[in-house]
């Protein structure tokens, strides 16, 4: 459900978010939001901690293993780039 409140733009263009909206979103002082435009509105959306982001990929590793999927990687670019230096 929406939620709505009145705020005021002051002269240097800045607002104040009300605190039952930063409370409900845990929007501290010095952390950063994304600024939207879209359909004519404004959107300010919170931007996630680095912290907060820690294992959101662990799906994607369930049996792989980088490490070794990067040595190849690197194998293939090594060979790649030797390849083209000799054409030169």
């Amino acid at each position: 459900m929406a939620e709505a409140q009145m705020v005021t733009v002051s002269s240097k263009g800045q607002v104040t978010l009300p605190s039952k909206l930063r409370k409900k979103l845990k929007i501290a002082k010095g952390e950063r939001l994304l600024v939207v435009f879209e359909d004519n509105a404004i959107k300010l959306v919170p931007v996630p901690k680095l912290s907060e982001l820690a294992g959101v990929d662990k799906e994607l590793f369930t049996n792989r293993k980088p490490s070794e999927e990067l040595k190849v990687m690197r194998r293939e670019w090594t060979k790649e780039f030797d390849e083209r230096i000799q054409k030169l």
